[in-house]
C-alpha cells in the first residue's frame, strides 16, 4: 500500500476503534436461518438435522460450541403457527422449545447421539409418551 492509503487507514482505526465481541442472534434472510454466535473465533459449521447445525470452534484443545443456527425459519414459523409479523422480537428460547415439542423423540435421541459422551449424559430409556 502506498503511504497515503497506510495514512488513512491508521487515523480512522484511531478515530474508530473496533468494538468488543457481544454475543448475538440474528435472523440470516438469505439463507432463512436464525444464526446465534457466544463466542468470537473461527469455527466450523456441523450439521445435525435438517434443521440444526451446530458451531465447534476451530483451534481448541477440547470441544468447544461457540454458536448454533436453525434452518427453514419460515416454514417452520408456518408449521409451528407462530405469527408473522410482530413488534417485538422473537424470544429464541420460544423458538427452540416450540420445535423440540414438535417432534420431542428426534431431538431427545438427537442429544443423546451428538452431546451424550461430551456432557457425560446418562442415558436413560425415556417414554416420551408418558413425559409429555
Amino acid at each position: 500500500m502506498n503511504g497515503f492509503v497506510t495514512k488513512m487507514m491508521t487515523q480512522f482505526f484511531s478515530e474508530n476503534p473496533p468494538k468488543g465481541f457481544k454475543p448475538c442472534a440474528y435472523y440470516d434472510k438469505h439463507l432463512d436461518c436464525i444464526r446465534v454466535q457466544v463466542k468470537d473465533c473461527s469455527f466450523t459449521e456441523i450439521r445435525l438435522n435438517k434443521i440444526f447445525t451446530i458451531y465447534q470452534a476451530n483451534h481448541m484443545k477440547n470441544i468447544d460450541y461457540v454458536g448454533f443456527s436453525i434452518k427453514g425459519i419460515r416454514h417452520l414459523f408456518e408449521k409451528l403457527n407462530f405469527p408473522k409479523a410482530k413488534d417485538q422480537p422473537y424470544i429464541l428460547a420460544d423458538i427452540i422449545d416450540a420445535i423440540v415439542k414438535d417432534d420431542p423423540e428426534a431431538f431427545s435421541d438427537l442429544i443423546q447421539r451428538e452431546f451424550a459422551d461430551k456432557l457425560n449424559l446418562e442415558i436413560e430409556d425415556i417414554q416420551y409418551a408418558e413425559a409429555a
